[in-house]
């Protein structure tokens, strides 16, 4: 399979199998799949706007410096959505097409390499905040759920895989690593999936395999999240 084939490619090509329809593989791309093939923004635009809420609402300067990085990275993704969508489904065929090509490359270009990046490193934030003792429940829940979503269920153009691999901002030497001493059991599986995303970013980019491996272990860092925005949302006794 082709590293590079979206989910809605990997859909189209489900439905051609299952359907035994012959019509041509943009033609299914254009087809509503049920609501996940109507809907046009990406699948992390709504939590990742409740995260910037939160942000705003519960960190001050520094949670206003983190929402601008999450509301820019949510309006790179859904103008790149809207433009791949006016490229497919643009009247007059192959030239129509061509003569929008220009603007999707001009938008990719001019924006960072992997724009998810920042909702992982903000995610990772708040995670980091958990760990201290400093996140509140709403806040942790919407940095799961976002992660949730951004690593998905294929490891194929992860976007959670290329956030934690971009840059090498998490793969620094162990040594440097800071060390939790807390025994609150939020923060405390708040920092088993701070150490399980640091592990996920040091598996190599080699292939389809180790691709994989990064997604699995992105799933765990993931279900620590969710658990410790669980355990946070528990009344205290």
């Amino acid at each position: 399979m082709p590293r590079n084939q979206s989910r809605a490619g990997q859909r189209a090509r489900a439905v051609q199998k299952t359907t035994g329809r012959k019509s041509k593989y943009t033609e299914l791309l254009r087809a509503k799949l049920g609501p996940r093939g109507a809907r046009r923004e990406p699948i992390h635009a709504e939590p990742a706007r409740r995260l910037a809420a939160h942000l705003r609402a519960g960190l001050g300067a520094d949670g206003e410096k983190a929402a601008r990085l999450v509301d820019e990275a949510v309006a790179w993704a859904v103008k790149d959505r809207e433009l791949k969508h006016a490229l497919l489904g643009a009247p007059g065929g192959l030239a129509a097409r061509a003569r929008l090509r220009p603007s999707l490359y001009e938008h990719a270009a001019s924006e960072v390499t992997v724009h998810d990046a920042p909702l992982v490193q903000v995610v990772y934030m708040v995670l980091e905040a958990a760990a201290e003792e400093e996140a509140s429940a709403d806040l942790l829940r919407a940095a799961a759920d976002v992660l949730d979503r951004l690593v998905g269920a294929s490891h194929i153009c992860n976007s959670a895989i290329y956030g934690v691999r971009a840059d090498g901002w998490l793969t620094e030497p162990r040594m440097f690593e800071r060390i939790y001493t807390t025994t609150d059991p939020v923060a405390v599986i708040a920092a088993a999936a701070l150490r399980t995303m640091r592990e996920a970013a040091r598996i190599p980019d080699e292939d389809e395999m180790t691709d994989a491996d990064c997604m699995f272990t992105l799933q765990e860092a993931v279900r620590f999240a969710h658990t410790a925005a669980d355990l946070a949302a528990r009344p205290t006794a």
